[in-house]
């Protein structure tokens, strides 16, 4: 079940080592939001899960006071560690590995959401029939030099046919891989529901300033592709 706050316009995935380390990874969330991000993802694959459940913790707490202090709605998921996504209360996003979907939704119920990495039309066409998942990460759109183990990139066209399983039932979809400032308007007329960042935010010098002007692209971006 996708809350009717959510708003999956720009969508930020963290990067550790971008951020300046984990210490400096919340302060970079709360900026993120402010500046407009409205779905953040806690992602380290190096941390242990004492580690990491302590980042989500925080990740957690400056989401909330970023919510309050913005006026604004935002979500959280956390990568891959479902036993954490459990313990804390918070969405999980997984990817393709044997029944990670199916596994997310019994464990977390209908109340939180479960998200899906998928990189080609027959997993979008998969995750579209099982509806475990209730957003899809779609990607890489571009190389990328933040995730080693993507796959080949699917382009805008490949990330159109994904996206268009997703919509004839109602999944949200992201966009992700090599989106920043440069890119982002080449997605115009795709039919995501938002745009996924990581170095485009983590790696900025102001992220506040750069979620804005991220979140400024993804809505120009994302109208005219509802307007196609």
């Amino acid at each position: 079940m996708i809350p009717p706050t959510t708003d999956f316009s720009l969508y930020f995935v963290t990067d550790t080592a971008l951020c300046g380390g984990v210490e400096r990874v919340p302060h970079v969330v709360y900026e993120a939001v402010m500046g407009g991000v409205g779905v953040v993802q806690v992602r380290d694959k190096e941390l242990g899960d004492s580690e990491f459940s302590v980042l989500a913790k925080e990740c957690a707490k400056a989401v909330g006071r970023a919510e309050q202090d913005s006026g604004r709605p935002a979500h959280l998921f956390v990568n891959d560690r479902l036993n954490i996504a459990a313990d804390l209360g918070l969405n999980v996003h997984v990817g393709q590995s044997d029944a990670a979907a199916k596994e997310a939704r019994r464990v977390l119920g209908r109340d939180l959401m479960v998200g899906l990495s998928v990189s080609s039309p027959d997993e979008a066409r998969a995750a579209v029939a099982e509806r475990y998942a209730d957003v899809l990460g779609i990607g890489p759109v571009w190389a990328t030099p933040t995730k080693n183990d993507a796959g080949p990139p699917l382009g805008p066209d490949g990330v159109t046919a994904c996206a268009a399983f997703a919509r004839t039932v109602g999944l949200a979809s992201v966009a992700i891989g090599g989106i920043n400032p440069s890119t982002a308007t080449r997605l115009a007329g795709v039919p995501v529901d938002g745009l996924c960042v990581v170095s485009a935010i983590a790696g900025a010098e102001d992220p506040r300033h750069a979620a804005a002007e991220m979140r400024r692209l993804a809505t120009m971006t994302l109208m005219r592709g509802r307007d196609s």
